[in-house]
């Protein structure tokens, strides 16, 4: 700062930030060409009237206007348009239409007068509704899920709505009794899974809520142990069979929450008429067991017998 140049550098900045800020109002001052995707919000509709499509529009346009008019859309903020129900056009008993010229009109008054407005994209708007109270319909999961090998998909899945409302326009009422969610594909997983499932609506209808929360209940398997006593089937009458030894170990998993209450009956048995010649040994088996019991094995897999005289 003590020699020529370092006493021109605070000079130089100050100038530097003057021609930055006339820099600025200069091009604020130029006109200037924006594409907004802007959200159309209705208001005002009777509370019996329902919308079946077009509740949510969204429309892009593309507006000219100078720099300091739009500049509070360059940061963030989106444009969005108001439209009122007094705003439609109606035609017939269930469609209401904005035309172009109203669409245009309902846009300057958000960009005001003298915004130029290139292109609206659509250029029209179609709402189709319906005064007719909504169906009650059950609901349906459509899911394939498939849990890791240390887990399994157990108890009842559950919905956050099992009944919905169906609305339909006017001459378009149909027979449903059910609504079915798109595809739930799931796998691989470990614990309990919870979506949000959209629910696939027949075309002129709409569904409230349109969206269900799935929860699907998966439990980690653990493994149990039970001494069984070997039982005979198809022993000749006036005989009885011995087993060597005379209990097995059956093992298998099953969910967790289970592991406790577990009072299903576990029967192991050997079938005679599965026996040969020569063979003092049989395999031993496992009678039908819950579903939820994974992987079961038993020890030892064939016992010896004998067969005795009552």
């Amino acid at each position: 700062m003590r020699t020529i140049k370092g006493r021109n550098a605070p000079t130089f900045f100050v100038f530097l930030v003057i021609s930055t800020v006339f820099w600025f109002l200069m091009a604020l001052n130029d006109e200037v060409q924006h594409d907004y995707k802007m959200p159309l919000k209705l208001a005002g509709f009777p509370e019996e009237m329902t919308i079946i499509s077009g509740e949510h529009p969204t429309i892009n346009v593309t507006v000219k206007d100078k720099g300091s008019a739009l500049i509070k859309y360059s940061w963030g903020r989106t444009p969005s348009v108001t439209c009122r129900y007094g705003e439609f056009t109606k035609l017939g008993n269930d469609r209401l239409v904005l035309t172009q010229a109203q669409l245009n009109s309902a846009l300057r008054g958000v960009f005001g007068a003298g915004a130029s407005i290139i292109s609206v994209r659509p250029d029209s708007l179609s709402l189709y509704y319906t005064e007719e109270p909504g169906v009650p319909v059950r609901v349906r999961v459509d899911a394939d899920v498939h849990t890791s090998p240390q887990a399994v998909a157990f108890g009842r899945v559950t919905l956050s709505e099992d009944t919905v409302l169906l609305y339909s326009r006017a001459g378009k009422r149909q027979k449903v009794s059910e609504l079915v969610t798109a595809p739930i594909v799931l796998s691989g997983l470990r614990d309990t899974a919870v979506v949000d499932a959209v629910l696939q609506v027949p075309a002129g209808m709409k569904a409230v809520p349109s969206t269900v929360k799935v929860t699907i209940p998966i439990e980690p398997l653990v493994s149990k142990s039970r001494m069984v006593g070997v039982e005979a089937v198809n022993v000749p009458r006036g005989n009885h069979i011995v087993t060597f030894p005379s209990m097995v170990e059956v093992t298998y998993l099953l969910p967790k929450s289970m592991y406790n209450s577990d009072l299903s009956p576990v029967k192991a048995f050997v079938d005679y008429a599965e026996s040969s010649s020569g063979e003092r040994s049989l395999n031993v088996k496992v009678a039908a067991l819950p579903q939820y019991y994974r992987i079961v094995e038993v020890a030892p897999e064939r016992v010896e017998y004998v067969l005795e005289s009552e």
